[in-house]
């Protein structure tokens, strides 16, 4: 295979290899060689990069199957494929760099969640294609690394449409991309640039030789109802759905999921009966089950097991097309607006992380969750104290001066504030709150200048 493409691939290889980013048999490397049907030239797996010949490259398909060629396809093949499908790429490149590795791992959550790498203010960014600025912010998704190709590759899906040409993969490495190889390169050499930068400066930091850079907001933090929605959509929609369908839903047969859920709830009616955990106590009858729950609804008691059976109902109402959220008009323009000049996006709510996903991924402007990086829910800890907004802060990795939070609650943003982060209060029609006390009021997310 001796095309001018195979020769590009390989000498670009070479030049990698040469630079320290894919030592060993690290990395790998395709470009699109045909889109219909779609196939990549790739560097064959289990081999030093460095020495791979034009003549050495593999055809694979788009099932990551060779096709042409001598040598097996990476697994990581797999990845490619997903990029090139979301992303429109004309070529991936994958390197193992000591930056990219660490940063990526230092980035990740403790519970293994994806976690974000912002980089700023500096003069390279300016070589990421739709950068135009120094002054620009752009967000790196990075993801906890997984043997299982296919589900890591499910899990970078929704995060490549905001991604600034590139992801990290923790303790792996970077993958960046661009519409052909030439771009892809340049991508690949700046975000490893800005990747080095970062690690060297947060060492000099750490040693006291430089001052920590002043982060400004790098976040938003999102309530839901009153702020994004509108009230009635929870009240009016989505509580009405799950109380008419508890009696049907809780007898439903072969759901692994309810039996938890049940011995939950029938434990919280004998501590709402004030029965002694010693004395004996019929287990409550369906009907009594259906009673209590709907009770909870009508007076909007957050009980975790309740909150995660509406979750169920609910998606089975949004899958069906039953159920969709209508935001707000300035909703989906701002939090596109927001994503795309680098702030983190997150929310945190009363409602369980799945409802959550499940309304911003069935709303009236699309499927929205690959926005967020984040997701929060009262298992992190009530919203009316501060240490929930610290707890939320270190989970960020962001200091609270950094995050800003849109609430239409002023006890929610009172602990926000006392936690160190900015805020604003959501005025929005049918809110039931009206005053902002002393929080500056907005309209529309549109309003929110940083």
């Amino acid at each position: 295979m001796t095309s001018a493409l195979a020769d590009q691939l390989s000498r670009t290889m070479a030049a990698l290899h040469g630079r320290g980013w894919c030592d060993g048999t690290g990395g790998n490397f395709s470009c699109v060689l045909t889109r219909d049907p779609l196939t990549l030239l790739m560097a064959p797996s289990g081999v030093d990069k460095g020495s791979v010949g034009p003549e050495d490259l593999i055809q694979v398909d788009g099932e990551g199957a060779v096709v042409a060629g001598e040598g097996r396809a990476s697994a990581e093949t797999l990845l490619h494929l997903e990029i090139v499908d979301r992303t429109g790429a004309g070529a991936v490149l994958h390197t193992h760099s000591q930056a990219a590795t660490l940063l990526s791992d230092w980035c990740l959550g403790d519970d293994q969640t994806p976690g974000s790498l912002q980089l700023q203010g500096l003069e390279m960014l300016k070589g990421l294609e739709g950068v135009s600025s120094h002054r620009s912010r752009v967000t790196l998704p990075v993801l906890a690394n997984d043997q299982d190709l296919a589900r890591l590759s499910a899990a970078a899906g929704p995060l490549l449409a905001a991604a600034p040409q590139g992801l990290l993969i923790a303790g792996h490495g970077l993958y960046a991309w661009g519409s052909d190889l030439p771009q892809a390169r340049r991508h690949l050499e700046i975000l490893e640039w800005l990747l080095e930068q970062r690690w060297r400066r947060l060492l000099l930091e750490s040693l006291g030789q430089l001052k920590p850079q002043s982060e400004g907001i790098r976040a938003v933090l999102l309530d839901i109802e009153g702020t994004t929605c509108p009230v009635p959509f929870v009240s009016q929609v989505l509580f009405p759905y799950a109380r008419e369908r508890l009696d049907g839903f809780l007898q439903t047969e072969g759901n692994a999921a309810l039996a938890s859920l049940i011995e939950a709830i029938d434990g919280a009616m004998a501590a709402d009966d004030g029965a002694a955990d010693e004395r004996p106590r019929r287990a409550p009858s369906h009907d009594e089950r259906v009673r209590f729950l709907q009770s909870l609804i009508d007076q909007d008691r957050k009980l975790p097991a309740l909150k995660e059976l509406q979750g169920l109902i609910w998606d089975e109402g949004y899958a069906s097309g039953a159920l969709q959220c209508r935001l707000f008009d300035d909703v989906a323009p701002a939090l596109r607006a927001w994503r795309k000049d680098g702030l983190l996006l997150a929310v945190y709510s009363s409602g369980s992380v799945k409802a959550q996903q499940l309304l911003y991924g069935h709303s009236t402007d699309g499927d929205l969750r690959g926005l967020f990086s984040h997701w929060f829910d009262t298992s992190t800890g009530p919203k009316g104290e501060a240490a929930s907004y610290r707890a939320i802060a270190r989970e960020l990795a962001l200091a609270p001066a950094a995050i800003l939070f849109v609430s239409d609650s002023k006890s929610e943003l009172e602990a926000a504030r006392s936690a160190g982060m900015a805020t604003r209060f959501s005025l929005r029609p049918q809110n039931p709150a009206v005053d902002p006390g002393p929080f500056e009021a907005i309209t529309s997310l549109a309003q929110i200048e940083f």
